[in-house]
């Protein structure tokens, strides 16, 4: 790939140049590329990944219309030093978010008891939700935890007295904004 500077040829030209060279135009950058060459017929993995970036792309171009969130895109690759908000976009819908800890020591089956939960995306993390199933396998609890910090920090307090919280699974489930899911399962003791 070549970066044209202060050409007056090229400047500004984009498109395809024979069959071999491209040209595109990137924040008033001319850039040449060679042009990309298929050769015989696509694997079903190859043609599962070319959907799978086609309905990136799509996501990616959709932001557009949403102007705070598209800011909030261009804010946060401009922080992580990312091309454009646009190739973070492309590059949260392929990634879904991590849930590093679920921290249940504060939790001893009273209301308003906190279990602190840690998840992490490459752009944001949009919601966390959270669920406390009886040791018999039925759901006791269910609700939303609230961010209580920008590094990842979410809290879900309890609003259902538990006596029998021992041996209860907690699952949290960690969303983000192309609606990724991320699940992560905990057993009280």
């Amino acid at each position: 790939m070549a970066i044209v500077k202060r050409n007056l040829i090229t400047t500004g030209l984009s498109g395809k140049l024979g069959k071999n060279l491209v040209f595109r135009q990137r924040k008033g950058k001319t850039i040449l590329s060679v042009a990309a060459h298929y050769s015989g017929k696509r694997t079903v993995a190859q043609e599962q990944q070319k959907n799978r970036f086609k309905k990136a792309s799509l996501y990616a171009n959709t932001q557009k219309h949403d102007s705070e969130l598209m800011e909030e895109y261009n804010r946060v690759a401009k922080e992580k030093g990312i091309y454009s908000g646009y190739n973070l976009a492309v590059s949260d819908y392929f990634h879904p978010p991590t849930i590093e800890k679920i921290d249940t020591s504060n939790y001893h089956g009273e209301i308003g008891d906190i279990i602190e939960i840690i998840a992490f995306d490459d752009f944001k993390v949009k919601r966390v939700e959270l669920e406390i199933y009886s040791s018999d396998g039925s759901l006791f609890e269910k609700g939303h935890a609230n961010e209580y910090a920008q590094n990842g920090k979410w809290h879900y307090a309890a609003s259902v007295a538990n006596s029998e919280y021992k041996g209860n699974k907690i699952v949290v489930k960690a969303f983000d904004y192309p609606g990724n899911e991320r699940v992560k399962e905990v057993i009280l003791d």
